[in-house]
């Protein structure tokens, strides 16, 4: 599902800068065997790391040494295609180009914060970009953030992570194969929609509610944000899977898709697909 890819890579810059706001800590995952780890590390306005990864299951580390908030979204795209025709495709307005499918990656950071998805990497030509907007409003891409990624050879088989919970990714709601529980998780996120999906995961500060994150959004993210980031992955075309570490406390936490309706171009939380979740201590 290819469509609307422009719409639905500027909203997600939005989202992942809503998230960001808020805060982020690294939690590092539980790694099988044989898993490729690549460090990407991002600043103003570039990513430096490798040019060319092995494929296979592969745990993608964003460092950001910048001063700006940062994010990696994993653009696969069609043979012949690259990052800066992706670039002046989207600059250009007009259909989305059909070339491009949206393949995850972690969620924004902070200055001198990390994060990281684990993922089965297909061999094939990628873009790196990040679509967070400058205080000007021009968003990292279009100031040269962005880069070509090649992932080559045969994967060598190893197994997938261990999930202590699944999240399913559907037209509009989250399904939770357990209950959230505090502590240290492993999420599996898994877009069994027939569009693209994504999941920012959020903890509410002590007496916040989901009204006082939309009027804080709403309000241009003016003061102490109400929620902070926990973890969560970006776009997913339909049948990608994607894997993230988070450390759980007790509180009120938010599941949120802000990917535009393939029909309507509304948010998808304006669908419904937002959900509150009541972590217990206990």
């Amino acid at each position: 599902m290819r469509k609307r890819t422009k719409a639905i890579l500027i909203v997600l810059a939005s989202a992942t800068l809503i998230a960001a706001a808020a805060g982020a800590r690294y939690t590092s995952p539980r790694l099988p065997p044989g898993t490729n780890t690549i460090e990407i590390t991002a600043r103003e306005y570039g990513y430096a790391g490798p040019d060319t990864i092995p494929a296979g299951l592969t745990e993608l580390r964003l460092v950001n040494a910048g001063s700006e908030l940062h994010h990696m979204q994993l653009v696969r795209l069609d043979e012949g295609r690259t990052a800066t025709q992706l670039v002046a495709a989207i600059a250009a307005g007009g259909p989305p180009p059909e070339w491009a499918d949206l393949a995850g990656g972690p969620n924004a950071i902070a200055p001198g914060s990390s994060a990281s998805s684990v993922q089965d990497l297909r061999p094939g030509h990628y873009a790196i970009l990040c679509f967070i907007p400058t205080s000007d409003g021009v968003h990292h891409f279009a100031k040269g953030m962005h880069r070509d990624l090649w992932v080559t050879g045969t994967p060598a088989p190893v197994s997938e992570p261990r999930a202590d919970v699944e999240i399913k990714l559907v037209d509009y709601a989250f399904a939770l194969s357990t209950p959230l529980a505090p502590g240290r998780q492993t999420f599996k996120v898994h877009n069994a929609g027939p569009q693209p999906h994504e999941v920012e995961l959020l903890r509410l500060l002590p007496g916040k509610t989901l009204g006082d994150w939309d009027l804080w959004v709403r309000s241009g993210m003016k003061g102490p944000p109400p929620a902070a980031l926990i973890g969560g992955i970006v776009g997913l075309a339909p049948g990608r899977h994607a894997y993230f570490t988070a450390r759980i406390e007790p509180g009120k936490h938010l599941l949120i898709c802000y990917v535009p309706d393939a029909l309507d171009g509304k948010s998808h939380k304006a669908h419904g697909m937002v959900r509150e979740i009541e972590v217990s201590g206990v």
